[in-house]
């Protein structure tokens, strides 16, 4: 096979290392291979650029630092880069596409879900509008039912202001009713018609007066216990604006916020963005996949098989040169054990002597003994018999 040295500019061997390939292989093939790893890098690449952008944005959102989400933003885009890299660097091609489809399985479903952490935050940016309404709105509704407590209970202490007002009125408008009657009856107007200080004129003129002391009385008490219910109202409105300060400082506008927010929102619009993720981060896994058996792909499947015969091979030879080793160590032990049989021969031989000496003696002394008994036994019969 020729050796055809393509040239490759920088972005073109950028986009060759973005695909992991192997630049010395691709010399070997067609053009044609040349452009298609080019092509699968390019979208690595580009994946990357968008998580990057993604993970910047959502990290600005948590920290509100420009400096932490660029770095990190930044370290995010290389770690999705870098992970894209492994996934179509590891897609074996072959000729059956169902042996690449099952391998390509555990990988589609990682990328699907790297998608669906890169869209939440493009999300965000999207929808920043419409999260922020509804933001406002949640904290709105927050002050209405804080303001709608305090004003029930403002409420409760201006119906009995109100309350008071219309007693000391009543008692007023009873006095009044009295001295026109009392009025009336003196000047003989009305009631008997005698004018001057009769009984039935002072009667009158002392209603009147208990009318006026009732109210004295009550005025001086609703007015005492008004003035108290003032001091509660305007307490309570001072305790509303400083619960009010208090709720507006709390409100919380970070990521989780937001997200919250974001669930709220119709469903329509943010599953097309996700799958529109999806597509865009399993693009590297889908061109390798669907990209033809080809040149590259048949080189790298013979080198690989080359390295692994010269593997197996090693493997064989070293273990021959084993199981030579252990061939010679066993004849030397063979042979050890064997002039260690013969030196026991020797040492058996000598052993059952000395026990054969041993048992020779025993069995004199036993005999010298049992005679000595014999004699001791007809010594004494002969000593009975005299």
């Amino acid at each position: 096979m020729i050796n055809q040295k393509h040239k490759y500019g920088v972005i073109l061997r950028f986009f060759l290392f973005c695909s992991a390939a192997d630049v010395e292989l691709l010399d070997k093939c067609p053009k044609s291979e040349v452009n298609k790893y080019a092509g699968v890098g390019a979208t690595v690449f580009f994946t990357g650029i968008l998580a990057c952008f993604s993970g910047g944005y959502a990290l600005y959102t948590a920290f509100n630092s420009t400096f932490l989400s660029f770095f990190l933003g930044i370290f995010w885009g290389l770690l999705v880069f870098n992970l894209d890299r492994f996934l179509v660097s590891t897609i074996k091609k072959s000729k059956g596409k169902l042996q690449e489809f099952a391998q390509i399985i555990p990988r589609l479903l990682l990328a699907i879900l790297l998608s669906l952490v890169i869209s939440v935050p493009l999300e965000l940016k999207i929808f920043e509008q419409e999260i922020n309404e509804s933001i406002y709105y949640a904290g709105a509704n927050k002050i209405d039912k804080l303001t709608s407590l305090f004003d029930g209970r403002v409420s409760l202490k201006e119906q009995r202001i109100d309350s008071l007002n219309l007693s000391t009125l009543s008692k007023f408008e009873i006095r009044e009713e009295y001295y026109r009657q009392y009025v009336c009856e003196c000047d003989g107007t009305c009631g008997t018609g005698q004018k001057g200080r009769g009984t039935e004129c002072e009667r009158k003129e002392n209603k009147y007066l208990q009318s006026q002391k009732e109210y004295d009385q009550a005025k001086l008490s609703n007015e005492v216990t008004i003035d108290l219910l003032n001091q509660e109202k305007q307490r309570l409105l001072e305790e509303f604006e400083l619960e009010k300060k208090e709720l507006l400082k709390s409100f919380a506008n970070g990521l989780l916020v937001r997200i919250d927010s974001l669930r709220v929102l119709p469903f329509g619009p943010q599953l097309a963005i996700i799958l529109l993720l999806i597509s865009i981060e399993i693009a590297p896994i889908l061109v390798k996949l669907l990209s033809p058996y080809g040149p590259y792909d048949h080189l790298l499947k013979t080198v690989e098989y080359d390295f692994e015969i010269d593997e197996i091979t090693a493997v064989n030879m070293r273990n021959q040169q084993l199981n030579n080793k252990l061939t010679v160590m066993a004849s030397i032990e063979q042979e050890k054990v064997e002039q260690e049989l013969k030196n026991n021969e020797g040492a058996m031989k000598l052993i059952g002597e000395a026990h054969l000496e041993i048992v020779k003696a025993q069995l004199e002394v036993w005999v010298e003994e049992e005679k000595n008994k014999i004699r001791k036994e007809m010594q004494m019969r002969m000593d009975k018999s005299d």
